[in-house]
């Protein structure tokens, strides 16, 4: 026992002399997955890198729409009753003034109101001549109060009866007759133009019998049209009345038009979840024409400018549980991170964490390295 006791003291002395002691096994920390690729290989394939707050095309929401004539700038004419065209003074193509003559018809039930009316005027004045002498010879005492009565009251019955020929020949476009001893034109209602512009459509034909539901003239003003593009519910959020849009054509190759949205639809169809988006486009050349396809590129409201980290959509991948982004080491490196997106459309998300605006990912190919890591 006293011998044990002594080789305990000599180990515990020689251990403290030594001053050394074992040291613990290290602990196996876990690092970022990272992975690698041939940088020439990826440019081939498309793969871009660029800052997390690089403004891009991606940035924007691009469109596809119509060009359509500019309804504050568009007037159908036609005539409000039935009647036989008598003449045309407008085609296809000309140039007209507000108020110019587009063409006459000949409306029988305007000749039948014109008759009406230059009755009631002749008789109007018959009455009022009557009313006038009753009254005078009432004065002196030359007839009775009862044919005064009967004279004025035939006077305002006449007056009435002219206000109602007149307002008819107003219903039935036809204007008031000035000389009640000769029309001019009997029964013929003139079709003019109501704004300035140019004549885009005319079915007018010499002899057409025409409805009153029916359009002869369309006329409208080409150098201002609009672009009607569909907007998705999710990119409403982003966008916004005044924002600035760039369109190109594809009849016009190499042309870009700048625009701005003048109205944001209040209402989402309930069947395709998309609203109309109204651009006003100048088009002072009138080299474009309605009905030409266009794509819009609109500017999206908030960003980087707001506090807000904007980033393509293509560039959050969805891997396991969650989203990540290729953050760009060195050249060919990529740590694969884990990022938390906020709203998303189908061109820019959001991240609300994970990610610095000045680190470097990959903005195009995303998808391409993400099938990679999914094979390892």
């Amino acid at each position: 026992m006293r011998n044990l006791l002594l080789l305990a003291a000599v180990g515990l002395a020689l251990g403290c002399g030594s001053g050394k002691q074992t040291p613990p096994a290290p602990k196996e920390v876990s690092s970022p997955k990272t992975v690698r690729f041939d940088p020439a290989a990826l440019s081939r394939l498309g793969v871009r890198v660029a800052p997390a707050s690089a403004p891009s095309q991606s940035h924007k929401l691009r469109l596809p729409g119509t060009l359509e004539y500019n309804l504050e700038r568009y007037a159908e004419v036609g005539s409000l009753v039935e009647g036989r065209v008598l003449s045309i003074s407008a085609r296809v193509g000309d140039q007209v003034k507000k108020g110019q003559r587009l063409g006459t018809v000949i409306v029988p039930s305007i000749a039948q109101a014109q008759a009406a009316y230059v009755s009631a005027v002749a008789a109007a004045h018959l009455a009022k001549a009557n009313a006038e002498r009753e009254r005078a010879l009432l004065e002196k005492q030359l007839t009775t109060a009862r044919e005064a009565e009967v004279a004025l009251a035939e006077k305002l019955k006449t007056e009435a009866d002219v206000a109602a020929a007149s307002a008819r020949l107003q219903v039935l476009g036809s204007g008031i007759v000035a000389d009640i001893t000769s029309i001019q034109g009997p029964g013929t209602l003139t079709l003019v133009a109501p704004i300035a512009g140019v004549v885009v459509r005319r079915d007018a034909v010499l002899g057409r019998y025409l409805q009153p539901s029916e359009t002869v003239f369309v006329i409208a003003d080409p150098r201002v049209l609009w672009a009607s593009v569909d907007v998705y519910e999710a990119d409403l959020p982003y966008l916004a009345v005044n924002a600035d849009t760039e369109l190109t054509i594809d009849a016009l190759p190499g042309r870009l038009v700048k625009g701005k949205v003048s109205l944001v639809e209040p209402q989402v169809g309930r069947e395709t979840r998309v609203l109309r988006v109204r651009i006003v486009v100048p088009n002072d050349d009138g080299a474009l024409r309605p009905g030409m396809f266009v794509r819009a590129s609109l500017d999206i409201r908030g960003g980087q400018e707001d506090g807000k980290l904007l980033v393509p959509s293509g560039a959050v991948q969805p891997l396991g549980d969650g989203d990540v982004v290729f953050v760009e080491m060195e050249a060919g490196v990529y740590e694969v991170r884990s990022v938390r997106a906020g709203r998303r459309t189908s061109q820019v998300a959001e991240i609300l964490e994970g990610l610095a605006a000045t680190e470097r990912i990959v903005v195009d190919g995303a998808f391409l390295l993400r099938g990679e890591v999914t094979k390892q």
